[in-house]
């Protein structure tokens, strides 16, 4: 854990130097991420984390620029228990990632970004429970989830002046994070995906 705190730290301090030059700019990210997984029987953008990292963008001319993040991002499912239920349901799922984004933006007006790309996680902690309790550990017979995920990014930002901007991002597991139960798979579906829709506040230095 120590090492990605480290990796945050020289990031941020590239991006603070970064702001001398003319085409770099740096700065911060905080927000809300909401998400869910496909393919546990549970529907809806349930599952509130925190989305915190470090930015850092550089202009090819004056409209395309590469921007690259690392971020710690949270992820999961989750079910409250509702008394309307005919069994009495809880589940929730926390996935805690450490990702770096690569985003190629565009900026379509003076005040509206779109922006694609790739980024990969790195998951470094996981709980898992129901109404009973803990369904992951070593004594645990459920699939475990995959140590890296490669997710495929879009999103916009608006730009409200130099220094403060607003970021709507859709992110989408290309590969499973954990195989179904059993291994099972039919056709494209072959285990759980995640799925995220993040709301953003950039700071920008």
């Amino acid at each position: 854990m120590y090492r990605w705190i480290l990796c945050f730290t020289l990031l941020l301090i590239t991006s603070l130097h970064s702001k001398a030059q003319s085409s770099f700019k740096g700065g911060l990210i905080l927000g809300i991420n909401t998400s869910q997984i496909t393919g546990d029987d549970l529907a809806g953008y349930n599952k509130l984390s925190p989305d915190l990292g470090v930015f850092v963008r550089r202009y090819f001319g004056d409209k395309f620029s590469m921007q690259m993040e690392m971020q710690y991002l949270g992820k999961g499912s989750h079910k409250n228990l509702n008394p309307k239920d005919s069994v009495p349901t809880l589940y929730l799922l926390r996935l805690h990632y450490i990702e770096v984004p690569l985003m190629a933006q565009y900026d379509y007006n003076s005040k509206l970004t779109i922006e694609v790309g790739p980024s990969l996680g790195v998951l470094f902690k996981s709980r898992e429970e129901d109404l009973y309790g803990p369904l992951l550990g070593n004594n645990s017979s459920r699939e475990q989830f995959r140590p890296f995920e490669l997710s495929f990014n879009v999103g916009g930002t608006w730009k409200f002046n130099e220094k403060w901007s607003v970021n709507i991002r859709s992110a989408n597991s290309v590969f499973p994070v954990r195989n179904h139960d059993q291994k099972t798979s039919y056709r494209l579906n072959k285990g759980q995906y995640s799925s995220c829709i993040m709301g953003r506040i950039l700071m920008n230095f």
